[in-house]
């Protein structure tokens, strides 16, 4: 079954109006209804510590107790409320179903909260009496001790027949708005709906060839806009406009697909097109460059290229390097026409990515270089030596073969540190998450590492901020960068130093910051920028002693920022140097 604008229109109105009257209506009788209760609780909370203070002075004997029923009745009238002074003795029998005849039960939690001091306020269902019944329950305090409690029971039908006339009065303005929003939306459908079953009917003319079917327009609003629009769209040869469209559309449809810029300009200089990657790549603002001459939009240089082509009619490439850092190739063609050329067209590529790995690989091969050179010509001279018989006495040999020995183990943590720094590098390396609690592991890695910190006499320390949040993370990979960051500072801290470890936690930005601090030489400021990079040493005699490849800042770097993270550092040269990352917390 079809179902035309004009009925979808009004069926619209008429949903909107109704399931807005709906949702107010409810949402306004729950209000009121829970305003009463919260009321009318609060009432007999406020009351109730009035009636504890007085049933006091008849437990200690202040009061006749004769007198104590009057007082009752006199209560119960006065507050609309039955009062039960229940002493301390007793109070475990109102957990029992049935314990007050006019009142709620309570529960064995609520029943604790009264003996420890607090008032206890619900509301529920009475099933004998079939009514709502609110409960509160006020604690009698005798220096400090709870001695008994009040009990104040309270109907909640009040409020029934003020919530059916809320009911009724919603019902009727619903229905009033419900016959209202049909009278305007009639109206309205109706004003939408005729001009555009007059256009469909000149579409039907136009689609069999009369393009000069015109359509009234009887408005100024978007309908109406809408028929102007079409007429003016009758007025023309429907073939013309296909063949255009179509071209267009293949132009910028190639332009977009490309992932190179492309700026095209005039024999002025002026630009004449410019793909949304252009603008992207040279940081364009304008969205629309059309018009614009192109030495006012692009750095001189490039601009001087696209002059040049115009000038020589030779195509040419060049790279620059933008503000922004980014590395450019720009290759520019004249647009020639038989006798002339009437323009030119640039293709740019950004190759930033592409020179940085370039130079990636230089500096690797040359790091690497450098790094497997001292180990090898270590070993070739001692094989050689063990070869020609140069080292007789098994001592000797013994002291060559350790050497030897050293120097693998030494290549072995190259390569192994170097295929960890690779697979952090290109994210082929993936790791399962769970929640760490960092103190117990920082004890796991102090525990590890006591050999060295004992042979040195070195007094590690934490200072861990409570209740510290968990972080997300993997548990191996974090334990990774302690045993990294602890083992530099072992190394680089003179026998009878101090290590200290800290923990603090920020809930502002949701980050668990730990810092390893020494009391070692320290770093001079211009090491400190390059200390991360691979390979970067500050004291090569002394690293290589210890051990170290150059790798173990680079991947700590590396792991922390895999985990959402950031490390810096903070150094005084010959006063010690503090190694910080955070981590996300949980």
């Amino acid at each position: 079954m079809k179902t035309n604008i004009f009925s979808k229109l009004l069926s619209t109105y008429l949903v909107i109006i109704l399931i807005t009257l709906l949702v107010v209506g409810l949402f306004l009788a729950q209000m009121f209804q829970n305003y009463y209760y919260n009321a009318r609780q609060n009432e007999l909370t406020v009351k109730g510590q009035e009636v504890s203070a007085i049933f006091i002075n008849y437990m200690l004997g202040f009061q006749d107790p004769r007198t104590s029923e009057d007082l009752l009745f006199l209560l119960d009238r006065f507050l609309d409320a039955r009062v039960v002074p229940v002493e301390r003795n007793n109070l475990l029998l109102a957990s029992c179903p049935g314990f007050h005849e006019f009142g709620l039960s309570l529960t064995d939690s609520e029943l604790d909260n009264v003996l420890n001091g607090q008032i206890v306020s619900k509301r529920g269902y009475h099933q004998d009496l079939r009514i709502q019944m609110a409960t509160v329950v006020v604690p009698m305090f005798v220096f400090n001790e709870v001695v008994g409690a009040v009990f104040l029971h309270a109907p909640l039908t009040g409020i029934a027949g003020t919530i059916q006339q809320v009911h009724m009065l919603i019902f009727y303005a619903a229905l009033a708005a419900t016959v209202l929003s049909t009278i305007v939306g009639l109206y309205m459908s109706k004003s939408i709906s005729h001009p555009l079953q007059q256009m469909n009917r000149a579409a039907l003319e136009v689609a069999g060839g009369n393009y000069r079917q015109q359509v009234e327009v009887t408005s100024t609003d978007e309908v109406g806009q809408l028929a102007h629009t079409f007429n003016y769209m009758s007025s023309t040869l429907q073939e013309t406009i296909d063949a255009l469209s179509q071209e267009k559309t293949k132009l910028e449809n190639i332009m977009l697909s490309m992932s190179e810029g492309v700026v095209a300009v005039d024999d002025n200089g002026s630009i004449i097109l410019a793909n949304p990657q252009a603008r992207s790549i040279l940081g364009f603002k304008q969205a629309d460059l059309t018009g614009s001459l192109i030495s006012g939009e692009m750095p001189p240089a490039m601009s001087d290229l696209f002059h040049s082509v115009l000038q020589g009619r030779i195509p040419e490439t060049e790279e620059y390097t933008l503000r922004n850092g980014k590395i450019v190739s720009l290759h520019v063609s004249p647009l020639q026409a038989p006798d002339a050329v009437w323009g030119a067209v640039g293709v740019i590529q950004d190759v930033s990515e592409i020179r940085r790995l370039e130079q990636m690989r230089q500096d690797f091969v040359a790091n690497v270089s450098h790094e497997l050179r001292t180990p090898m010509t270590s070993i070739q001279g001692f094989v050689e030596a063990l070869m020609d018989g140069l080292v007789d006495d098994k001592e000797s040999q013994a002291r060559c073969l350790s050497v030897i020995l050293d120097e693998t183990v030494r290549l072995n943590r190259l390569v192994n540190d170097l295929l960890d720094l690779s697979g952090l590098e290109t994210g082929q390396v993936r790791w399962p998450v769970e929640p760490v609690s960092l103190p117990p592991l920082l004890n796991q890695v102090i525990t590890k590492l006591q050999p060295q910190l004992d042979k040195q006499s070195l007094d590690v320390s934490i200072d861990s901020q409570p209740g510290l949040p968990q972080v997300l993370g993997n548990r191996d990979r974090i334990q990774q960068v302690l045993i990294n960051l602890l083992g530099n500072a072992v190394s680089f801290t003179p026998p009878g130093g101090r290590i200290t470890l800290s923990l603090s936690a920020s809930p502002e930005d949701g980050f668990v910051k730990v810092s390893v601090s020494d009391t070692g030489m320290g770093i001079p400021p211009a090491e400190q920028e390059k200390i991360w990079e691979r390979f970067h040493k500050v004291d090569r005699s002394r690293t290589r002693s210890a051990g170290g490849t150059g790798l173990g800042l680079a991947i700590v770097r590396q792991i922390v920022e895999a985990h959402g993270g950031g490390v810096g550092l903070i150094s005084i040269p010959g006063k010690g140097s503090t190694f910080y990352f955070t981590l996300k917390t949980v």
